[in-house]
C-alpha cells in the first residue's frame, strides 16, 4: 500500500491550495481528483449540453434541483465568472437566531487579510478597467444609476479578456488565470501526484498506525492509499456525500455533517431593456466576460445583498418560464408561436442578466442515496423566503424606475434550487455542538484529517466565496506545515 504524508481529495480551491503549500514544505502529497485532467487545448467553445457536462457538473436532487459544480482537475476555477472579492467585516459579523456568531471568533476580516493577499497574488487578481466591460453589463450600471443606486469596478484573475461569452465551459484563450495556471504547476514541481478520474469512495483511520485509509475507485481498479494527514476538499456538496459515506468507520463524526446547506442567498433576474433606454444594436448579450466585471454593494449595509451583473447570456436562457397573465412586456406563455415572436424581438439585443449574493440562511441539506451518491433535501424556508421576499421587492422597484422590466430567471418557487455558490454542509464553528470543523479546519474528533473547502464556510458571505475559501486554505496549509 502507498503512504503519503498527505492526501488530498479534490482539486479546487481547497484542495490545490493546501496539496501546493504542503509539497512545497517537503511533505509527499498525493492529489485525488473525480474529475477529467483536460488542459486548454481539450476544451471546446459551445453550450451544448454534451459540452458543459464536460465541465460542470449537476447534481440532480430527488426534487430535481440541480447545483453545479467544478468537474475538471482544477475544481471550479475551470468554469467560475472570475470575480474575486474579500469578504466584508459585517458578513464575518452575522449571527444565528440565539445570537451565535457564525463564524468561530478569531475570525475577522484583518484575520484573514494576509490570506486574502497571499491568494489575490498567485491567482493574479487585479480590478478591471471601464473598457473592459461589456455592454450587457454598462446596461446593468445605467438601470442602477437611473434608480440612484451605485456600483463599482470587480477584481477578476482575467488578463486581456477576449469578451467570447464562455467562461463557464473554460477558457480556451488561457485569459483566466484557474488553478492549472497558477498553484497546480507549483505543486507538480515540488513533487505532488496527481491521480485524476478518481472517485473516493470511503476514509478510515488506520488500525496499522497513525494517519487514514483513503479507498478509491479509477475505472474498474478499486485502490487503498494511506495518508498521514487527509484533506478533504471535494466540494460543497461531495465533501458532506464522501464522510456521510464513512460515517460507520468514523462514529465520532458530529451531527452537523451535510446540514446547515448554504447558496450563498444566490438569486438570479433577466431584465428586458426597452428600446428607450439606450442604443441597443451594438448589445449582444451572449458576449463579454459572464461576470460582467461590476458589482453593487449599495444595499449591503442595510439589506445585506449585493448585485452583480452577468454577460454571456446564451440562447438556452429563453427556456425559462418568460410569461405573465399581467405583464404586457412578456407572452402569456412559454411556447407557441407567441413566445417565438417575443424571443426574437428580445434576443440578443434587448436582454440582461445579473444575480444577487446575501446573508441569508440555508434551506436544506446534503443526504446520501442508497448508492451513497448525494442527495439535496429541502429543509425549512422561512427565513430564506423572507430574504428573496425583500430581495424582489427592492430589485424589481428598481427596474421600475429604470423602465426595465425585471423577473426571477426561475420561477419563484424554485428560488434557491440552483446555484453554483454551495457552502456551510460541513461548517466550521467553536465545538461540534454548532459545526463539523474546528476553527482550522480538522474535522471534530479527529487528529489530522480536514476540511478546508467550501463546505467549511459557516455562512453565506454576499460575495464570491471563491478568495474567501483560498484564503482558509492557506491559512489550514500554513497551520499544518508549522504542526508539522
Amino acid at each position: 500500500m502507498d503512504s503519503y504524508d498527505v492526501v488530498v481529495i479534490g482539486s479546487g480551491y481547497g484542495g490545490a491550495i493546501p496539496a501546493t503549500r504542503l509539497a512545497e514544505a517537503g511533505m509527499s502529497v498525493l492529489l485525488l481528483e473525480r474529475g477529467k485532467n483536460r488542459g486548454t487545448g481539450d476544451l471546446t467553445q459551445s453550450d451544448a449540453p454534451v459540452e458543459i457536462q464536460e465541465v460542470i457538473d449537476l447534481v440532480i436532487a430527488r426534487n430535481n434541483v440541480a447545483f453545479r459544480t467544478g468537474k475538471l482537475v482544477g475544481g471550479a476555477s475551470i468554469n467560475m465568472d472570475g470575480a474575486f472579492f474579500r469578504m466584508p467585516q459585517k458578513s464575518f459579523e452575522a449571527r444565528d437566531g440565539k445570537g451565535r456568531r457564525y463564524w468561530p471568533e478569531l475570525y475577522s476580516r484583518a484575520a484573514l487579510d494576509p490570506y486574502y493577499e497571499k491568494a489575490e497574488a498567485m491567482m493574479k487578481i487585479r480590478q478591471v478597467g471601464w473598457d473592459e466591460v461589456p455592454k450587457t453589463a454598462g446596461l446593468f450600471g445605467m438601470m442602477l444609476d437611473a434608480a440612484g443606486a451605485s456600483c463599482e469596478l470587480s477584481r477578476m484573475n482575467y488578463h486581456n479578456c477576449l469578451q467570447c461569452g464562455f467562461c463557464s465551459v473554460g477558457c480556451v484563450f488561457d485569459r483566466k488565470m484557474t488553478l492549472r495556471h497558477t498553484y497546480l504547476p507549483l505543486a507538480y514541481a515540488a513533487g505532488a501526484t496527481l491521480i485524476s478520474e478518481a472517485t473516493v469512495s470511503t476514509i478510515e483511520p488506520s488500525s496499522a498506525s497513525s494517519g487514514y485509509l483513503v479507498s478509491y475507485q479509477r475505472g474498474a481498479a478499486s485502490t487503498v492509499v494511506h495518508g498521514t494527514r487527509v484533506i478533504v476538499a471535494g466540494g460543497g456538496i461531495h465533501t458532506s456525500a464522501l464522510l456521510l459515506r464513512s460515517k460507520a468507520k468514523l462514529p465520532k463524526l458530529s451531527p452537523h455533517v451535510g446540514k446547515n446547506f448554504n447558496n450563498n442567498g444566490e438569486f438570479a433576474f433577466v431584465g428586458l431593456v426597452p428600446e428607450s433606454f439606450a442604443e441597443l444594436s451594438s448589445v449582444f448579450c451572449y458576449k463579454g466576460m459572464e461576470n460582467g466585471g461590476l458589482m453593487s454593494f449599495h444595499w449591503y449595509d442595510e439589506e445585506g445583498f449585493t448585485l452583480h451583473p452577468g454577460a454571456g447570456l446564451e440562447p438556452t436562457v429563453l427556456t425559462g418560464d418568460f410569461k405573465s397573465a399581467t405583464d404586457a412586456a412578456l407572452p402569456s406563455r412559454s411556447w407557441g408561436l407567441e413566445y417565438k415572436r417575443f424571443a426574437e424581438r428580445v434576443y440578443p439585443h434587448k436582454l440582461i442578466a445579473f444575480s444577487a449574493l446575501g446573508l441569508a440562511d440555508g434551506h436544506a441539506e446534503i443526504a446520501i442515496d442508497g448508492a451513497g451518491k448525494p442527495d439535496i433535501v429541502t429543509t425549512d424556508r422561512t427565513a430564506f423566503d423572507a430574504y428573496i421576499d425583500r430581495l424582489e421587492e427592492i430589485v424589481t422597484a428598481v427596474g421600475k424606475t429604470s423602465g426595465i422590466t425585471l423577473f426571477p430567471s426561475v420561477p419563484r418557487e424554485l428560488s434557491g434550487t440552483t446555484s453554483a455558490h454551495l457552502l456551510s454542509a460541513c461548517r466550521m464553528a467553536e465545538s461540534a455542538d454548532d459545526g463539523v470543523v474546528d476553527p482550522d479546519g480538522q474535522l471534530f474528533g479527529y487528529e489530522n484529517l480536514y476540511c478546508c473547502d467550501a463546505s467549511a464556510v459557516p455562512y453565506s458571505l454576499a460575495v464570491n466565496p471563491a478568495l474567501t475559501i483560498s484564503a482558509i486554505a492557506e491559512r489550514t496549509a500554513e497551520l499544518i506545515v508549522t504542526k508539522g
